[in-house]
């Protein structure tokens, strides 16, 4: 048992703003209506009956994110009990996960033709020039600590370290629109694009209100398609194309951006010894970051909505519950939980085309 803090648990609503931020991200009203808009029930029920009411259950699911603590330590701040603040923290991210998941496959609701519209616009104002482009997609790793079991399957020969791999697509507004993941750190950004099944999604969604089609820009990895634009290639490229590639890399580093602003903001998921696959729900926890980061965004406008000059929705705009009517809470099926750990014969992991330069561990 670690030492409870003298006098007992904090009481959250005396804290000033300031300490709000630097230790949960949000000020306690913005938590206290994040706690509302997410729809999270009164009491959060861990599985072992303990409970937490929805602000106190956020706050310490936001704690646990915003910068590596050990759980004796946040006992220690806040008199928050270690097992009891890593149950309600799991049971927390897993019912936000569960209700709002689908706003990381695509918001049709939200992301309308004319809204799309609205975000190629604002690319091609700060391009200066018009592009058919909404949206910038990327992949991304995070470093997890190196596994005992199946080595070789999260080894990135490229980086040279084990770690699990997403692919987002940013907006103008700071938002992530669409994401994916986590599967291998060995896989290529071209695999999880076809995985994701986000070409069908965009053949679905991708037009202008003319019926014109608009696309997402992304590396030379990705190709080029109806709905996928990438840079031009070739030795003798024309100072327009030449142009063109500058000034569209230049506002693609957005996508950059945004994985960053979300590790800035939860730190913990940039720890990579604590990232354990076998003993965490690392994939939940950043699925979930993911959706606090767009959070965040809303509320405090940061960096890439400023370049773009592009306001974000309300939060009750973008966690919209007439559109999207409420799931009964309660456990989530094992096969839709995209961090469930499981064993692959070590052979699978030699060689494929999708393997991203694959080295020895």
């Amino acid at each position: 048992m670690g030492r409870m803090r003298p006098g007992g648990r904090v009481d959250l609503a005396r804290l000033g703003s300031d300490i709000w931020m630097q230790q949960f991200r949000f000020t306690w009203a913005e938590v206290t209506e994040l706690a509302a808009v997410l729809d999270l029930p009164a009491d959060v029920v861990a599985e072992n009956g303990v409970r937490e009411d929805r602000v106190t259950a956020l706050a310490m699911l936001l704690r646990r994110l915003a910068y590596p603590a050990r759980s004796s330590d946040v006992e220690m701040m806040f008199g928050w009990e270690r097992s009891r603040f890593s149950r309600i923290c799991q049971t927390t991210a897993s019912l936000i996960y569960h209700r709002w998941r689908h706003l990381l496959r695509f918001d049709p609701t939200r992301l309308t033709a004319s809204k799309l519209q609205q975000y190629a616009e604002a690319i091609s104002s700060k391009c200066g020039f018009k592009v058919p482009v909404w949206g910038f997609i990327d992949g991304t790793l995070r470093k997890v600590a190196h596994p005992i079991l199946n080595q070789r399957i999260l080894y990135n020969g490229w980086k040279r370290i084990h770690a699990l791999k997403w692919h987002s697509v940013i907006t103008p507004d700071g938002l992530h629109a669409h994401v994916f993941g986590p599967v291998e750190g060995r896989r290529h950004d071209e695999t999880l694009y076809k995985e994701s099944g986000l070409a069908a999604i965009l053949d679905e969604h991708s037009w202008d209100p003319e019926g014109n089609p608009l696309a997402v820009y992304g590396d030379p990895a990705y190709g080029i398609g109806r709905h996928l634009l990438s840079p031009f290639k070739g030795a003798s490229l024309s100072d327009e194309e030449q142009a063109f590639n500058a000034q569209m890399s230049k506002v693609r580093e957005a996508v950059e951006w945004g994985f960053g602003d979300a590790v800035h903001q939860f730190a913990f998921l940039d720890f990579s010894k604590n990232l354990k696959v076998l003993l965490q729900p690392v994939g939940l926890l950043y699925s979930v970051a993911l959706l606090l980061s767009n959070a965040h965004t809303i509320l405090h406008q940061p960096q890439i909505s400023q370049y773009f000059i592009c306001q974000p929705p309300t939060l009750q705009e973008y966690f919209n519950h007439a559109a999207h009517p409420e799931v009964p809470f309660g456990a989530i099926p094992e096969q839709e939980v995209p961090w469930t750990a499981y064993v692959v014969p070590e052979e699978e992991a030699q060689g494929g085309s999708d393997i991203e330069d694959d080295d020895s561990i």
